[in-house]
């Protein structure tokens, strides 16, 4: 008869498989951005992470197939099959960044002139790169977040210049005439030309008659007196003067308002 059977050695716990963490990282695992602070924090970059390390057929349902886009600095076109919930992709071209997504709250997009995606706050004006190979010192000042509407003043219009048939933009509230910014030459927007060569003309013509009557009513004695020759020279001058100014604004060319403009994106 056979003795007992000898116990069984107890067995170690299998270690559970750590992969629920892993399927829910938005952000990947190779560096292709950064996080920069203003130099006076002195805090240390945080790299962005890219690309899933498991399954990503969960990610996949929320974009339709084939859907991409054109990288930023080599313009190849970047799949964006399964990174949903990613805010960068890595161009497998040229191994820089996209962003595809909005910044996060309090936080910009910067790209380094040596094509480095940089992510820092909203409000820096001043980051470093931290590549090794390039070390450099970027200034935001003056710098406006990409995707800000600036809206045109009232009256701003797009004219076309009827000298070089260039498009500017002019605001037809101002009581000037028009200056093209491409051949540097004057023309009118609207009637404003017609009505100011009207006012000099009327001007002109005033003048012109009050200095012909008081030279009609000088007699000789008192034409010798030192102060009528200045009086009569200035009257005759400024009939000379305002008839030309007249003059020019009736031939001054017109320029064709193409239509207003609501406002300026900056992107």
């Amino acid at each position: 008869m056979d003795g007992p059977a000898p116990p069984e050695e107890p067995r170690d716990p299998q270690p559970e498989q750590q992969h629920g963490d892993s399927e829910t990282q938005p952000l990947l695992d190779e560096g292709i951005g950064m996080y920069t602070e203003d130099l006076e924090s002195q805090q240390e970059p945080e790299y962005i992470t890219e690309y899933g390390d498991g399954t990503e057929s969960a990610q996949r349902a929320h974009r339709p197939n084939g859907a991409s886009v054109m990288c930023r600095v080599c313009d190849v076109a970047v799949s964006l099959e399964g990174r949903n919930q990613q805010h960068v992709v890595k161009c497998h071209s040229c191994d820089e960044a996209t962003p595809i997504r909005p910044a996060p709250p309090g936080k910009k997009y910067v790209r380094c002139p040596c094509n480095c995606l940089l992510i820092c706050k909203a409000s820096s004006t001043r980051i470093a790169c931290p590549r090794n190979n390039c070390r450099r010192v970027i200034t935001l000042a003056g710098q406006r977040d990409p995707g800000v509407a600036i809206r045109a003043p009232t009256g701003s219009c797009r004219v076309k210049c009827n000298h070089c048939n260039e498009i500017f933009l002019f605001n037809t509230l101002t009581n000037a005439l028009a200056r093209c910014p491409h051949c540097k030459k004057y023309s009118t927007v609207g009637n404003f030309a017609k009505r100011r060569a009207l006012l000099f003309f009327v001007l002109a013509a005033t003048v012109a008659i009050l200095a012909v009557i008081l030279t009609m009513l000088t007699n000789a004695s008192t034409f010798n007196k030192v102060y009528m020759v200045p009086i009569l020279v200035g009257l005759y001058g400024c009939a000379v003067y305002t008839a030309y100014k007249s003059f020019n604004y009736y031939t001054c060319r017109k320029s064709e308002i193409i239509g207003p403009v609501e406002g300026i994106d900056n992107f």
